[in-house]
């Protein structure tokens, strides 16, 4: 068994391997709009594991976690152009007509052209690559040996308390921004609880944190936020059909999307 002083190392190996993981999904050259979405899931998983560790590891991670959040912003666009584009072609394959064929395509050739855009102004994703190799080196350089099981009770403690108030304030007066903060906290809580799950291979006095008794397991966490990014996505697509062709019928592409909007938020 895994001594409790141990986490530490254990916990900077699986934050550090998040930086390589968006740091390795960058450079793949198939597939890149894949690979964004890769990047950005692995430094929310980095940020998830700060977040839960904060307690532990003083000051410093506040700057490194604000470096994280600026890197996947700076990737948002591209991932927002994409989740528009593979929705609009979602809805096409279940429509009879080619009304979302046709706005698929656009959003299809819209998304690649930012690609195009952002490649050329950071050639392969070199600098975030570059950012990303500083910032592994910069989470594993804090103190580590610190962490103890308190900590991790701790932040497990705190991410369920904003889980539970987002959910609360997004159900008394429900809106887009509301449930987006309920749907972010939920995955935070989903990905700390993974980390740990992961961490228990190496440290079994972990199991029961991450067990999590009389609380929703990861699965159930997974399904709520999926639920909840359904919308994100719709959102999104009709965020995006506001700058489409003006050829489009875009009047009724956005009814559309508020009407399946509206079904799936009953």
């Amino acid at each position: 068994m895994i001594a409790e002083a141990s986490f530490g190392p254990i916990f900077a190996a699986l934050a550090a391997a998040q930086a390589d993981s968006a740091a390795r999904s960058l450079a793949r050259r198939r597939n890149r709009h894949l690979a964004v979405h890769a990047a950005r899931k692995a430094i929310r998983r980095l940020r998830s594991i700060l977040c839960l560790c904060e307690d532990a590891l003083g000051p410093e991670v506040a700057g490194i976690d604000r470096s994280c959040k600026r890197l996947a912003r700076s990737l948002s666009g591209l991932r927002d152009a994409h989740v528009a584009a593979v929705t609009a072609r979602d809805l096409a394959s279940a429509d009879d007509d080619d009304l979302w064929r046709t706005a698929a395509a656009w959003l299809e050739d819209r998304r690649e052209r930012l690609l195009g855009a952002s490649l050329a102004a950071d050639p392969d994703f070199r600098r975030r690559r570059s950012r990303l190799d500083l910032l592994a080196k910069a989470v594993l350089a804090l103190p580590w040996d610190r962490l103890a099981m308190h900590h991790l009770r701790e932040g497990i403690a705190r991410s369920r308390h904003r889980v539970a108030r987002a959910r609360q304030a997004s159900e008394l007066a429900p809106s887009h921004a509301r449930r987006h903060r309920w749907r972010r906290r939920l995955r935070r809580l989903r990905m700390q609880l993974q980390a740990i799950q992961d961490a228990a291979g190496s440290a079994p006095t972990l199991d029961e944190l991450a067990a999590g008794k009389g609380h929703a397991s990861i699965r159930a966490l997974r399904k709520q936020s999926n639920a909840l990014g359904r919308l994100q996505d719709l959102r999104l697509l009709e965020t995006s059909l506001k700058m489409a062709d003006q050829s489009l019928p875009l009047a009724l592409l956005r009814d559309r999307v508020r009407a399946e909007r509206r079904r799936l938020s009953t």
